[in-house]
């Protein structure tokens, strides 16, 4: 299946991108720094006197740093894992954020997935998934917060569903991405100081700190020997560069940047959920994405007044007319709720 991703290329250059999780608050200045530092430090080795990225982003999560992979991006981090654990079957909610797909086709692994119903708001039914969860289960996939379906689920529900991947032998991934924008993330992520063999927490530095061209994500291990695997599976020119490790190294230390990008984020959040209402549109939000349903052909009239959204008929599980947008800055807000209500204007059909 094909997939239309956020951040088009193309028209980033002549829209506003709304298609893309990423924080409008961009770039810290010290993020550019040593991304700039990366590149002299290219030239002899990547590491430097302050010590490793998989030592910083440790201590950031309170982990060790045996427990942390390192790779371009979350995608990568997924192939990474998927080549090191050759699993046979794997169940993934739909709809829900399809790049794993790939990593697993490749190795001919078998995909199954779980429709969540929009009756339910997308929301998993935890015993009837739970149920899904059998012998023959390799792996299972879970998005905290859901994306594209801006579902949050609390701690309780992701250790019951770790709970029933220990009794059968498969390993959870959690994609935890876009935890940080969430206001009460410290309670709800699964990452700890002993975690289970059988838990993979994946996340990234691309969407909170703006860096879509400094690919750097990473994956915390309940299983150390496991991360090894995966270090040792790495072709050396698909290892992290310098200067996403000297980028990622200062993004550790950004915790004002990211109080700040949560509380900023949050206060968008409202605003756009509460000007959408106003319009007739129901929409749901968590993070820095908001999830609805409209007429087809939405993306088409947006891109024509200068805005770009994610159409997301083209995920399983889904039909046409459900749209993501990310929270964005208040005038570029205001564009998108302006261009809406045009749009609820237009003669339905």
């Amino acid at each position: 299946m094909l997939l239309q991703t956020g951040g088009n290329f193309f028209f980033q250059k002549t829209c506003i991108d709304f298609s893309a999780n990423i924080n409008f608050l961009e770039v810290p200045e010290s993020v550019m720094q040593a991304a700039r530092s990366g590149l002299v430090a290219a030239v002899h080795e990547a590491d430097g006197p302050e010590g490793t990225l998989n030592e910083h982003v440790a201590e950031q999560e309170g982990v060790r740093p045996e427990q942390v992979f390192c790779g371009n991006g979350a995608s990568e981090v997924v192939r990474s894992l998927v080549q090191a654990l050759k699993p046979k079957k794997a169940l993934l909610p739909a709809p829900g954020f399809e790049e794993y797909i790939r990593p697993l086709t490749m190795a001919e692994c078998s995909v199954t997935y779980y429709y969540t119903k929009e009756a339910d708001g997308f929301r998993i039914p935890l015993e009837d998934f739970l149920g899904q969860i059998t012998q023959d289960t390799d792996l299972v996939f879970f998005c905290n917060p859901s994306n594209p379906a801006a579902v949050l689920y609390e701690r309780t529900f992701i250790e019951a569903v770790l709970k029933q991947c220990e009794a059968v032998g498969a390993v959870l991934v959690v994609d935890e991405s876009l935890l940080d924008f969430v206001e009460l993330a410290g309670q709800m992520t699964m990452k700890s100081g002993h975690m289970s063999r059988f838990l993979f927490i994946v996340k990234e530095f691309t969407k909170m700190f703006a860096m879509s061209g400094i690919r750097l994500g990473y994956g915390l291990c309940g299983d150390g020997a496991l991360a090894a695997r995966m270090e040792e599976g790495l072709l050396p020119l698909n290892k992290v560069s310098a200067v996403a490790q000297r980028a990622g190294i200062a993004c550790t230390k950004e915790r004002e940047f990211v109080q700040k990008t949560v509380c900023e984020t949050a206060k968008e959040r409202e605003w756009l959920l509460g000007r959408l209402s106003e319009i007739g549109i129901k929409a749901v939000g968590a993070a820095n994405m908001i999830f609805f349903k409209s007429r087809p052909r939405l993306h088409a009239f947006s891109i024509m007044r200068g805005i770009m959204i994610r159409d997301c008929s083209s995920l399983e599980g889904l039909e046409q007319g459900y749209y993501r947008i990310a929270v964005r800055s208040r005038s570029e807000n205001e564009k998108m709720i302006e261009m809406l209500s045009q749009w609820q204007d237009q003669p339905a059909g």
